[in-house]
C-alpha cells in the first residue's frame, strides 16, 4: 500500500512560545530560591529597624490597620470613602492588616514581610527572565544555556542588591512598591504559561492574571502598569496566536483595573488636598520632568548620595537642553534595543511604564523618589540581559560584557547595607537626609518631631522653625511647632501656629483637633467642640477627635453625649486605651460605677502601664467602697509615676479612710 507523504510540521521560531531546550527545570527553581536567599540575607540588618516616617502614622497613630474589626471595610472597599492615610490603597492596607493580626505593633514582623516580598520579587524576576530567554533564543547548546542562565543570575543580583531599592524594602509604608512589583512579575510569569488552545488555561490563567492586576492596582495607583505590561507581553511575544482567548484574558485584567480606578476617583473622601503641577502648570511638567528622569538615571548608574527626600535644590542636575540631549541618546539606544530584542523591548516597557504613573503628569506629593524606581529597576535588569544575549555566541565578547556586571555587585551590596542603617530609626533617617539634602523641609520637620518626642523641646522647635524658613507655606511644620509650644505651656503661641496651619490648609484635620484642645484648656469649650466637629466632618474616622469631643462634652457635664463620642472612637479603633479610660470617666459622671470599672480595666488590659487608668480605676473602686482595690491601683499609679500628685493624694485619702475604718472598729 502506498504511503501518504506527511507534510513535516515546522515551527515558526518567531511565534512559538518556548523552545524545549530551555524550559523550567528544577535547576532554575533552585537558582531562583538561592537568589532569593541572597536578597533576604542582604536585608537582614533591616529586621532590627523600627517604624519610621509614614509607617508610624499608618500603624501606630491611626489605629485602623491594627484592628481586624475593620477588615470588612477593607474587603468591601468601603475604605475608599474614608479619610485614612491609605484610603486609596486597600490592597496594601489588607497586607498590613494581616501582618498586624499576627505581629500587632511590633516592627519586626512588618520588616520580615517586606524582606520576604523583596526576596520573592528577586525569585520571580529570575524565573521570568529564564522563561523569556527560552522564547528569545529557540536553540541553545549546553554551553549557551549555561551562559544565558549565568547572565540572568548577574542581572537579577543587580536588581536584588541595588541600593535604590532600599527605600522600598526598609521603609514599611513603601511596601506598596514591593506589592505592585510582586503582582506585576507574577502576572507576567503567569502569562508565559497561558495556552490559548486550552479552555482550562484560559479560565485558570486568565482569572489568575485578573486577580494579580486587581491586587496590583489596589496596592498602589501605579499598579495600572500591570495590565499595560500584560498587553505589551502579548504584543511582543504572543500576538500571532489565537486572539479570542488572549482578548478574554486581557479584557478581564483591563476591566478590573478600570473598575477600581473609577471607584478610586469617584469616591475620594473629603479633605484630600489639591496638589499643584510641577512648575505650576501642566506644560511646565514637560520641561522639568526630563531633568528628573536624567537625574535619577544618574542615581541608577552611580547610586551615591541617595536621599529620602530630594529637595528642589538637589534636583538641579543638567540644564534642560542637556537633559533632553542625554535623554534623546538613551531613548535612541532603547529604540535600537527594541528593534533587536523582544526581551529588550519588554524591559524598556517595564522601565517607562513603571515610571509613567510617577512622573508628575498627574501631580504628586513628591516630584521624585527612590521608591519610584523599584519596578523600573526590574526593567533595567531585563534590558541588560537582552544586551548580554546578543553577544552570547561570542564567548570572549560575552564574558567581557558580563564580568563588569559581576564586578559592581560587591560595591552595590556594601552601599545597600550602609543605606539600610539610615532607615533604622527616625533620627538616623532625617539626619542622613539633611546631610544629602540640607534644604529638605520634610527632613527638618521629621527630625523636629523625633526630637520633640524625645523631650528635646528647644531643639525640636528649632527644626520646625528651620523648615518654615525654607518654606513659609508648610502647614505640617506650623502644626508641629504648635504642638511643641503647647507642650511647653505656651498655649497662646501654640494657638497662633495652629491657625497659621489652617490658613494654608483649611482641611488640616490635625491642626483643627489640636486647636480644639487648646480652646478646651482655655475654657472655650463650645468653640473647641466646633473645631472637633469640623475635623470629624473632614475625617469621620479620626479617633482622637472623637475622644477629644467626648472630653469636651464631659467638661460640659453632658455625659450621655460623651459616651457616644468615646464609643465611636472605639468602634474605629478597639485598641484605643485612652478612649476606654475616658469612657469610664463618663460612666463615673453618670454614677454607673460598675460600668466605669469595666472600662478602666479594658484600658489597662491594652496598656498595663497606663498611669491615668490606674488612678481612675482606683477612684472608681474608692467610690464603690472597695478600699483595698483602690489602694492597689493608686499605689501602682505612684509606682509608675512618682511625681503624679493626684494619684499620691488619692492614695493618702484611701489610707486615711482605711485608718478611720480600723479606728471605728
Amino acid at each position: 500500500m502506498a504511503k501518504r507523504s506527511r507534510k513535516k510540521k515546522t515551527v515558526d521560531h518567531r511565534t512559538a512560545p518556548f523552545a524545549p531546550a530551555f524550559q523550567m527545570p528544577f535547576l532554575v527553581i533552585g537558582m531562583a530560591l538561592l537568589l532569593a536567599m541572597v536578597a533576604f540575607l542582604a536585608y537582614w540588618p533591616s529586621l532590627k529597624s523600627g517604624f519610621v516616617y509614614d509607617a508610624r502614622m499608618e500603624i501606630l497613630d491611626e489605629g485602623f490597620i491594627t484592628s481586624l474589626s475593620n477588615l470588612p471595610a477593607v474587603l468591601s472597599l468601603k475604605v475608599m470613602g474614608m479619610n485614612l492615610i491609605l484610603w486609596s490603597r486597600p490592597g496594601q492596607m489588607l497586607y498590613l492588616m494581616l501582618i498586624a493580626a499576627v505581629c500587632g505593633k511590633e516592627p519586626f514582623g512588618y520588616h520580615l514581610c517586606s524582606n520576604l516580598l523583596h526576596a520573592a520579587n528577586v525569585a520571580l524576576l529570575f524565573v521570568l527572565l529564564c522563561r523569556l530567554i527560552a522564547s528569545e533564543i529557540k536553540e541553545m547548546n549546553k554551553s549557551a544555556a549555561f551562559k544565558a542562565r549565568f547572565a540572568a543570575v548577574a542581572v537579577t543580583l543587580i536588581f536584588a542588591l541595588h541600593p535604590i531599592a532600599v527605600e522600598s524594602v526598609a521603609e514599611i509604608s513603601y511596601s506598596s512598591s514591593l506589592l505592585v512589583t510582586f503582582f506585576t512579575l507574577l502576572a507576567l510569569l503567569a502569562a508565559t504559561f497561558f495556552r490559548p488552545e486550552s479552555i482550562r488555561s484560559v479560565i485558570i490563567i486568565g482569572g489568575f492574571g485578573a486577580l494579580c492586576a486587581s491586587a496590583a492596582v489596589t496596592s498602589k495607583e501605579s499598579g495600572v502598569t500591570t495590565v499595560l505590561l500584560l498587553i505589551a507581553y502579548w504584543f511582543l511575544f504572543r500576538r500571532r496566536e489565537a486572539r479570542v482567548p488572549w482578548l478574554l484574558f486581557l479584557s478581564a485584567t483591563t476591566a478590573v483595573t478600570a473598575v477600581f480606578l473609577t471607584i478610586r476617583f469617584l469616591f475620594a473622601p473629603p479633605g484630600q488636598g489639591q496638589l499643584s503641577y510641577l512648575g505650576g502648570s501642566f506644560p511646565q511638567v514637560f520641561l522639568i520632568q526630563p531633568r528628573l528622569w536624567v537625574f535619577m538615571m544618574g542615581k541608577l548608574l552611580w547610586p551615591m548620595q541617595l536621599s529620602a527626600d530630594y529637595a528642589p535644590a538637589d534636583l538641579i542636575g543638567p540644564p534642560t537642553y542637556l537633559s533632553l540631549m542625554i535623554l534623546g541618546v538613551v531613548v535612541a539606544l532603547q529604540v535600537w534595543l527594541v528593534s533587536k530584542s523582544r526581551m529588550g523591548a519588554l524591559g524598556v516597557a517595564i522601565y517607562w511604564l513603571g515610571l509613567a504613573t510617577v512622573s508628575n503628569f498627574i501631580p504628586l506629593n513628591r516630584p521624585v523618589a527612590d521608591r519610584f524606581y523599584y519596578l523600573p529597576l526590574a526593567g533595567v535588569a531585563m534590558q541588560l540581559l537582552a544586551l548580554l544575549l546578543m553577544v552570547l555566541k561570542s564567548s570572549r565578547g560575552f564574558w567581557l560584557a558580563t564580568v563588569p556586571l559581576l564586578g559592581v555587585i560587591l560595591p552595590l551590596t556594601l552601599l545597600t547595607l550602609t543605606r539600610e542603617t539610615v532607615f533604622a530609626n527616625e533620627f538616623s533617617l532625617w539626619t542622613d537626609t539633611l546631610q544629602v539634602s540640607p534644604l529638605s523641609t520634610a527632613a527638618h520637620n521629621g527630625l523636629g518631631v523625633d526630637l520633640f518626642q524625645k523631650g528635646k523641646m528647644s531643639e525640636g522647635i528649632a527644626q520646625f522653625q528651620k523648615a518654615l524658613e525654607i518654606d513659609p507655606n508648610f502647614p505640617d511644620a506650623y502644626y508641629n511647632l504648635g504642638l511643641a509650644l503647647a507642650q511647653s505651656g505656651q498655649l497662646d503661641q501654640a494657638m497662633i501656629q495652629f491657625k497659621k496651619a489652617l490658613e494654608i490648609d483649611i482641611d488640616h484635620v490635625e491642626a483643627r483637633n489640636s486647636l480644639g484642645i487648646i480652646l478646651s484648656k482655655k475654657g472655650e469649650v463650645d468653640e473647641a467642640i466646633t473645631q472637633y466637629q469640623k475635623a470629624l466632618a473632614l475625617n469621620p474616622n479620626y479617633t482622637e477627635a472623637y475622644n477629644n469631643l467626648g472630653l469636651a462634652y464631659l467638661q460640659k457635664k453632658q455625659a450621655d453625649e460623651a459616651v457616644i463620642q468615646f464609643q465611636r472612637a472605639l468602634k474605629i479603633n478597639p485598641d484605643y486605651a485612652e478612649a476606654y479610660s475616658n469612657l469610664g470617666l463618663a460612666f463615673l459622671q453618670k454614677k454607673q460605677i460598675s460600668e466605669a470599672i469595666i472600662q478602666f480595666q479594658k484600658a489597662l488590659k491594652i496598656n498595663p502601664d497606663y498611669v491615668d487608668a490606674h488612678n481612675n480605676l482606683g477612684a472608681a473602686f474608692f467610690q464603690n467602697g472597695q478600699m483595698e482595690e483602690a489602694m492597689i491601683q493608686f499605689q501602682e499609679a505612684v509606682r509608675l509615676d512618682p511625681g503624679y500628685s493626684d494619684a499620691q493624694s488619692n492614695l493618702d485619702k484611701v489610707k486615711a479612710r482605711m485608718r478611720q475604718g480600723t479606728t471605728g472598729k
